[in-house]
């Protein structure tokens, strides 16, 4: 999985085709927030916008590809175009150092990810956000002039890191006043996972724009022809993926190691099955062994449940081919032998999951979490919640 430069953008066309357009007729507005769900390739998109912007021989189909700033752009070295996600925080940093302890990080962050632009969507085990020191670094970036040309590209991803628990909403409050009196020729490419995580006044400043799934076969491929997967390991990873090539990694296994993704997706099954019983005793246990994880694992556990809810509802009705967990037909063919579950109360138990990912950001327990959720789900697949 090693590049020293982007690989080309899969999907995504006729939103290509438009922006790639807008940039070359001057028509691209200063603040586009790119949102749709974890790998679909918004940062990825971002750094082609960019590229094209900054880009002296662009053409109404895109950049040139050959001109120096293009291949600079290409390995994210443009002086020009200033890159800025989520860190974790330094440790024992006084807050006086905090900045440059931040700037520090976001640099040799950059230098992993010029050696690697593939990375799963989960590949980060640490708490990490967008604080405001960060914010005021890109301020006084936003001031100088440019060095190669006549714009500057500031490209913010995961943006919603801003206002998560471990940050504070100073920074959102700090980047609103960039937003609103941008110097000429500069530009600001957000992106977040979810629309709503970000202050409505951010979003009042910027042009939304929704990136969807792209198609499962065009995730394959992508697998098989430049990571050289073998063809059933990648039909797997793309079922899987949602549409997302990042999302699809995390469930490839790399240097012998199980992907993040893999794990929540066989830990959900275990709460399935926790869910199945009769009693609590298998959902107390399950739930202690989740006591103290972070919600960065226990996200994508509550999001793989979800698939495995949605995968036994397609069972009982008959769409097998549906099925994202292949491997896992003879179970729900098991349950479905044992348990006459309507899959009305499957679809009435997301309800479930989506309350459990809202306690995941106003930082309640783990353990509490995941009882809860077990509990209910439990209630409704038996037919005994009110």
């Amino acid at each position: 999985m090693k590049s020293t430069t982007m690989h080309p953008l899969i999907g995504h066309d006729q939103l290509q085709t438009s922006l790639g357009r807008a940039c070359h007729l001057g028509n691209l507005p200063s603040g586009v927030l790119l949102h749709g769900g974890p790998g679909v390739g918004k940062q990825h998109l971002a750094l082609w916008i960019a590229q094209v912007l900054l880009c002296p021989h662009k053409t109404p189909s895109g950049p040139c590809m050959v001109c120096k700033s293009c291949r600079l752009s290409l390995k994210v070295g443009h002086p020009d175009l200033h890159w800025f996600f989520p860190v974790s925080r330094p440790k024992n940093t006084r807050p006086s150092n905090l900045g440059a302890a931040l700037e520090t990080a976001r640099q040799d962050s950059l230098i992993r990810k010029r050696k690697n632009f593939l990375r799963p969507t989960s590949a980060y085990t640490e708490i990490q956000g967008i604080y405001l020191a960060t914010i005021k670094h890109l301020r006084n970036q936003v001031y100088k002039r440019p060095s190669m040309g006549s714009s500057q590209v500031f490209i913010l991803g995961d943006a919603q890191a801003m206002i998560s628990r471990d940050s504070t909403s100073e920074a959102a409050n700090a980047l609103l006043k960039i937003l609103e009196e941008p110097p000429s020729g500069t530009f600001f490419l957000i992106t977040c996972d979810i629309l709503r995580r970000l202050p409505a006044t951010i979003i009042s400043r910027t042009i939304p724009i929704h990136l969807a799934g792209i198609p499962t076969s065009e995730v394959k491929n992508f697998l098989m022809e430049n990571l050289e997967i073998e063809e059933k390991k990648a039909d797997k990873s793309a079922r899987l993926s949602r549409g997302s090539i990042g999302r699809s990694l995390g469930f490839l296994t790399e240097d012998e190691n199980e992907g993040t993704l893999e794990f929540a997706r066989q830990k959900s099954f275990h709460l399935l099955r926790a869910c199945l019983q009769t009693n609590r005793t298998l959902i107390y246990q399950e739930s202690i062994k989740l006591a103290g994880t972070s919600s960065r694992t226990l996200g994508p556990v509550i999001d793989s449940l979800g698939d495995a809810l949605r995968d036994l509802a397609l069972f009982i009705l008959g769409d097998q081919d549906k099925i994202v967990n292949t491997d896992t037909i003879r179970f729900l063919e098991g349950v479905c032998s044992k348990r006459n579950i309507h899959p009305r109360s499957i679809t009435e138990s997301f309800g479930y999951l989506d309350q459990a990912k809202e306690q995941m950001d106003s930082n309640v327990n783990a353990q509490l979490i995941i009882t809860n959720l077990l509990i209910n789900v439990q209630e409704k697949l038996s037919g005994r919640s009110k």
